[in-house]
């Protein structure tokens, strides 16, 4: 006699479930959706196979919202023949670099509003480390300082900021 068994396993058959193949589904959907977000450079810069670049590029041509929405469940489609691995590696490459431009960023920011605060242990320390001209540093501190003191939009801290970044940059690629 056989002997009916409730429900059923689907270890038993070596397939992930419908559901888990559902979530991996819109994992790789999402996946293209962080892919149309990126800029065209980008997008060609991650060397990604030419079907999955071709469909990213025509997405971008599409301005009906339902045909976006068709066209990132074909994205997910062709990411399904592919590796995402790579993908994935070469997005949250990008996420660290725009993280550290960020961090960089504010570390500017920070740097330029200390100089204007009048901070001169940092002003010593930034000519020496960025090999900038100490006077023109200065004058340009002293007018953003004016510029600030008077409650107007400074020109001069813009300036100052433009030439911190142009040192961090050039040191950066020195090291």
């Amino acid at each position: 006699m056989t002997e009916f068994v409730h429900g059923h396993d689907p270890a038993d058959d070596g397939r992930p479930s419908k559901s888990q193949r559902k979530r991996d589904v819109t994992a790789l959907q999402k996946l293209g959706e962080s892919l149309v977000e990126l800029k065209p450079d980008q997008v060609e810069r991650m060397g990604l196979p030419e079907d999955l670049a071709e469909a990213i590029r025509f997405y971008h041509s599409l301005k009906d919202k339902e045909a976006r929405r068709r066209h990132l469940q074909f994205i997910g489609a062709v990411m399904r023949r592919i590796d995402p691995e790579p993908v994935r590696q070469a997005l949250e490459a990008l996420d660290q670099l725009r993280y550290q431009q960020a961090e960089d960023f504010h570390r500017l920011e920070e740097w330029r509003d200390a100089l204007v605060a009048g901070d001169e242990g940092l002003l010593e320390e930034m000519v020496r480390r960025f090999g900038l001209d100490r006077h023109q540093v200065h004058q340009i501190v002293k007018a953003a300082a004016a510029e600030k003191a008077a409650g107007n939009p400074s020109k001069n801290g813009r300036n100052l900021f433009r030439l911190l970044r142009r040192g961090f940059e050039l040191e950066g690629r020195q090291n």
